[in-house]
C-alpha cells in the first residue's frame, strides 16, 4: 500500500513536560541521524496531567498542555522545513471520563440517554434502571452520604465528592432536601470503588473504570473521532496513521475498511498482538502492525535454543518446584482465571446477564442458571488463544472457525460439570450461527472481551509470574517458545515480507516490559546455563534470611535477580519503582485492588539488602562484566536486524544510545537530546566504528550509518524490488549468524552467539557465500571488496557484524 519512502520513524512521547515546541526543537537532529519520519504519541486533548495522551477527552481540539494549535502549527512547519514527513497515534476505542473537561460526558451524565451524546459512548442503558455506574468513592456508598462528603452546589449545578465533580440533571433540585434524594434524582449511581468489580454497565479500556469504550462503528461517531487526524491526512503533514487497541472496536475490520477509504495513501499500521502462528486477516486494508510480531523474531534468535532444559530445570529448583514445575500454558491459565474472576468479573457478569435474558426464551436452554454461563463464558475466555476472533453477521472465515471450535473443544475439559448443551449454544453464538439480534449482540460483546482477558491474564499477570527466562516476556510473545533457529527465522522472515512488506519493525516501544537491550542482556543468560544456574542458585542460598518468615515470594526474587542483571547498574530508586508494579501485576501475594502492605514493605527492604550488600555487587557486577561486550555485540546485531529486516524500523526516543529501561513509567523519563545532538556531531565524519564503551556513540554510530544505507539504497528496502533472500553459512559457527540479502544491493550479516565468540575471540571459520557481484562493507569501507564468500573473520573491527553493498554487478 503506502510508500512514500518511509526511511525509519522516530517515536516521541508527547507530555506537558514535552510539548510541540520541544519535539520541533529536536527535528533538526532527528533529521541529521536520518529518519524519515516522526512517529507521535497522541496529542489531541487529554486528561489533564496526562503523560501519555491515550485518554482522550475531547477529539475535535488539539491538547493544550503541549501547547495547543499555535505550537501544533509550529511543530508542523519545523518538520517541512526539516524534510521530515509525520506519523500520528490515534486512539479510537476509548476516552477518558476522569476529567470534566470532557463535555460529552458531561452531558450524559446530566441528560442520561436523552443527550445528544449518549450513543456516543458504549453503555447499557437497560441496566441499572438506566443509570450509569460511578465507581469512585472510598468507601461504600451509605458511609460517605452519612459522613457528609458528598456535597451539592446548587449554585453552580453539580455535585463533588472531594476532588471529584459532576452534573445536576436539570430540576432534580426542585423539592428535595437531602443529598441521598438529590442523587437518587441523577442519570448515575456512584458507588464505592469495589462496586466495579462486579456490577458495570458501561464497557471500559481493559480493567481501566476511567477509560470508556466509544461507538465508533457509528458513522457520526466515526466522523468527530477521526475529523482532526484526517484533515492533517489530508493536508499533507501527515503520512502515517498508527490505531491503538483496534481489537477493542466492534468491528475492526469494517472500521479499518472505512479508515483506508478515508485516507487511501497513509501508511496504516494498527497495534496488534499476533500470538505464534496467527497472522493477520489478509482482507484489513492496513500495511500491517506496530512490530510486536516482528520484536518477537528477533528477540528469539538470541536465546540459544540447546539451553532450555538447562534453565527450566535452573528456574524450577529456584523456586522449589523441581516434581512439579509449573508449565506456561497451566500459568496462562491459572492467570486468566484470577483475572476474570477479581479484575474483569463485572465484564463477565454483563454477558451472563445479557444471556440469561435470551435463554429464557429458549426452551431448551431456559433452566440453566447463571453459575453454569458464568463457568462456560470464564472457561471460554480461558480457552480462547489468541487475542480475539472477527465473525460478522455471516461472514466467518475459515481461521476463525478452527479457533471457536478449539476452544469450544477445551472449554468443555475445563469445565466438564457444565451442560453440553450450554457450550454447544455458545458456540453458535461465537459463529453467529443465528440472525438472533440479542446473540449477535452477545457475540460480538464476547469478541471485545477475549482481549482484555488476554491481556490482563497474559502481559500482565502471567509474564511477571513465569520467570524462566524473561527476555522472553514480552508484548507479542509466547515465552513457551524458548528461542527459534536460523532456518525457522528465516521462514518466518520471508513469509511477513510476503504478508505485510510495510509493516513497522519494532525492538522498543512504550508498553514493553523492558527495553532492547535490557532484553538482549537477558537473553545471554541463555549463552551461560550453568554458570548462570550456580550463581543465581547461590544468591538464593545466601539471602534465604532477608525474608521474614511466610513471605518470600521466589518468583519475583528471581525476576529481581534477572532484571539486575538486565539494567545493570539500576539505581535502587528506580528498581523500587519497578518492584511496585512487577510485584502487584503478578498478583500472587499484593495486588493494584488488594495491596498487602506487609508484604511489600517487606519486597522492597529485601531490594534494599541487595543494594548494600557489598558481596553482592561485587559478583552482580562481575557478571556484568563478563557479559557486558558480548550484550553490546547482541545489541548492535539487534539493532542491525531491525533497521536492515523487511518494513519500517522504529526507534523509540533515546534508544540510539544503550538503553536500561523497565517497563512503564520507567521508559518515558525525559531524554538527553542535547547530549545525542553532541555525540552525534563528533562522530559523524568517523570512518571507524567507535569502540564498545560506556557512551553509546557505537549504538548512535551504527545508527546512523544503517539509516543512511537505507536511504542511498531505498529500493532494496520499499517496493516491488525489495526482495529478502536467506544466505548459507558454513563452518564451525554457522549456527551463531544469520545473513540474508535485501533487494540488489545489500547483504547482511550479524552474529547471534556473541558471549560465543567474545569468549573465545572471534569467528573461527565461518563464512557466508555471497550473490555474484563486488561487496563492500558499509561499515568500513576502507577493508576493501568482498566476492563470492565472506570470511566472517574479518570482521572483528566492524563488531563482528557486516552490511555489504554491491559496487559492481
Amino acid at each position: 500500500m503506502a510508500d512514500n519512502r518511509f526511511i525509519a520513524t522516530y517515536r516521541l512521547q508527547l507530555t506537558p513536560d514535552f510539548g510541540f515546541d520541544d519535539a520541533a526543537a529536536v527535528l533538526a537532529y532527528l533529521r541529521s541521524l536520518g529518519v524519515s519520519h516522526v512517529y507521535c504519541s497522541p496529542y489531541l486533548q487529554a486528561a489533564a496531567g496526562s503523560n501519555h495522551g491515550y485518554d482522550v477527552i475531547d477529539h475535535e481540539v488539539v491538547n493544550g498542555e503541549l501547547g495547543g494549535e499555535g505550537a501544533l502549527a509550529r511543530f508542523h512547519a519545523a518538520l517541512r522545513d526539516n524534510d521530515l514527513g509525520q506519523v500520528i497515534d490515534i486512539v479510537p476505542n476509548h476516552m477518558s471520563i476522569a476529567d470534566p473537561g470532557n463535555h460529552r460526558w458531561w452531558d450524559v451524565l446530566a441528560n442520561g440517554r436523552a443527550s445528544d451524546s449518549a450513543h456516543f459512548f458504549d453503555i447499557d442503558w437497560d441496566a441499572l434502571d438506566g443509570r450509569v455506574l460511578l465507581a469512585v468513592l472510598g468507601d461504600p456508598y451509605g458511609e460517605v452520604v452519612d459522613r457528609g462528603e458528598i456535597t451539592i452546589d446548587a449554585a453552580r449545578g453539580e455535585v463533588r465528592y472531594f476532588d471529584h465533580r459532576f452534573p445536576l440533571a436539570p430540576g432534580s433540585l426542585d423539592g428535595t432536601g437531602s443529598v441521598h434524594e438529590v442523587l437518587e434524582r441523577q442519570h448515575y449511581r456512584l458507588a464505592h470503588w469495589r462496586t466495579a468489580q462486579h456490577t458495570l454497565n458501561y464497557r471500559r479500556f481493559f480493567d481501566v473504570n476511567t477509560l470508556i469504550g466509544v461507538r465508533v462503528e457509528d458513522d457520526d461517531v466515526f466522523d468527530v473521532v477521526h475529523r482532526r487526524a484526517l484533515q492533517w491526512v489530508a493536508d499533507g503533514v501527515v503520512q502515517g496513521v498508527r490505531v491503538d487497541h483496534p481489537d477493542g472496536v466492534r468491528d475492526p475490520a469494517g472500521y479499518l475498511r472505512r479508515l483506508r477509504d478515508a485516507a487511501p495513501d497513509a501508511w496504516i499500521v494498527i497495534e496488534k498482538i499476533l500470538e505464534p502462528g496467527e497472522a493477520l486477516p489478509p482482507e484489513w486494508p492496513v500495511d500491517g502492525t506496530t512490530g510486536y510480531d516482528a520484536m518477537q523474531r528477533i528477540t528469539s534468535l538470541f536465546v540459544d535454543p540447546r539451553s532450555e532444559v538447562a534453565l527450566t530445570r535452573a528456574d524450577a529448583t529456584f523456586i522449589g518446584h523441581s516434581d512439579d514445575y509449573p508449565s506456561y500454558a497451566h500459568t496462562v491459565d491459572e492467570s486468566k482465571q484470577l483475572v476474570l474472576r477479581r479484575v474483569l468479573a463485572a465484564d463477565v457478569a454483563r454477558l451472563v446477564d445479557m444471556s440469561l435474558r435470551v435463554i429464557a426464551a429458549d426452551a431448551h436452554l431456559r433452566d440453566f442458571g447463571r453459575d453454569d454461563l458464568r463457568d462456560a463464558f470464564e472457561a471460554v475466555l480461558r480457552s480462547m488463544p489468541v487475542y480475539r476472533t472477527y465473525v460478522t453477521p455471516g461472514i466467518l472465515s475459515s481461521e476463525d472457525a478452527k479457533v471457536i471450535a478449539s476452544t469450544i473443544d477445551h472449554a468443555r475439559c475445563l469445565v466438564p460439570h457444565v451442560d453440553g448443551r450450554v457450550l454447544d449454544w455458545l458456540g453458535r453464538v461465537m459463529r453467529m450461527d443465528t440472525l438472533a439480534r440479542s446473540e449477535i449482540e452477545i457475540a460480538a460483546r464476547l469478541q471485545q472481551l477475549t482481549g482484555p482477558a488476554m491481556a490482563k491474564g497474559v502481559e500482565d499477570t502471567t509474564f511477571y509470574r513465569f520467570t524462566r527466562l524473561v527476555a522472553l516476556n514480552e508484548v507479542g510473545s509466547d515465552p513457551s517458545h524458548f528461542g527459534a533457529t536460523v532456518g525457522a527465522f528465516h521462514t518466518a522472515t520471508t513469509l511477513a515480507a510476503q504478508q505485510h512488506p510495510m509493516s513497522m519493525v519494532s525492538t522498543t516501544t512504550h508498553d514493553t516490559k523492558r527495553s532492547e537491550d535490557v532484553r538482549a542482556r537477558i537473553a545471554l543468560l541463555s549463552e551461560m546455563p550453568q554458570p548462570w544456574t550456580e550463581l543465581v542458585l547461590r544468591w538464593k542460598a545466601r539471602h534465604a534470611d532477608r525474608w521474614p518468615d511466610g513471605l518470600r515470594d521466589l518468583h519475583l526474587e528471581y525476576l529481581v535477580y534477572q532484571t539486575l542483571v538486565g539494567a545493570h547498574p539500576l539505581p535502587v530508586e528506580r528498581m523500587h519503582t519497578y518492584l511496585d508494579k512487577a510485584m502487584r501485576e503478578a498478583k500472587r501475594a499484593t495486588s493494584w485492588l488488594d495491596p498487602d502492605d506487609r508484604f511489600e514493605r517487606a519486597a522492597h527492604a529485601f531490594v534494599d539488602t541487595l543494594d548494600i550488600d557489598m558481596t553482592f555487587q561485587a559478583e552482580l557486577a562481575e557478571l556484568s562484566g563478563r557479559i557486558g561486550p558480548g550484550a553490546r555485540i547482541a545489541a548492535l546485531s539487534q539493532l542491525t536486524l531491525k533497521l536492515m529486516l523487511p518494513g519500517v524500523p522504529d526507534i523509540y526516543q533515546g534508544s540510539e544510545l544503550w538503553t536500561d529501561s523497565l517497563v512503564d513509567p520507567d521508559n518515558r523519563r525525559p531524554v538527553d537530546y542535547e547530549r545525542r545532538r553532541e555525540l552525534l556531531q563528533q562522530i559523524r565524519e568517523q570512518e571507524d566504528p567507535p569502540t564498545l564503551n560506556e557512551d553509546g556513540s557505537a549504538k548512535l554510530w551504527l545508527t546512523a550509518r544503517l539509516l543512511n544505507v537505507r536511504r542511498d539504497h531505498s529500493d532494496s528496502f520499499l517496493g516491488p524490488d525489495a526482495t529478502y533472500e536467506p544466505l548459507t553459512a558454513t563452518g564451525q559457527d554457522a549456527d551463531a549468524v544469520v545473513a540474508f540479502g535485501r533487494g540488489r544491493d545489500v547483504v547482511v550479516v550479524v552474529p547471534i552467539r556473541p558471549l560465543r565468540l567474545m569468549t573465545r575471540g572471534g569467528w573461527l571459520d565461518a563464512a557466508v557465500d555471497l550473490p555474484d557481484g563486488t561487496w563492500r562493507n558499509a561499515l568500513d569501507p576502507a577493508s576493501g571488496d568482498h566476492r563470492d564468500r565472506l570470511e566472517l573473520a574479518t570482521l572483528e573491527t566492524t563488531y563482528h557484524l557486516a552490511v555489504l553493498v554491491r559496487t559492481s554487478a
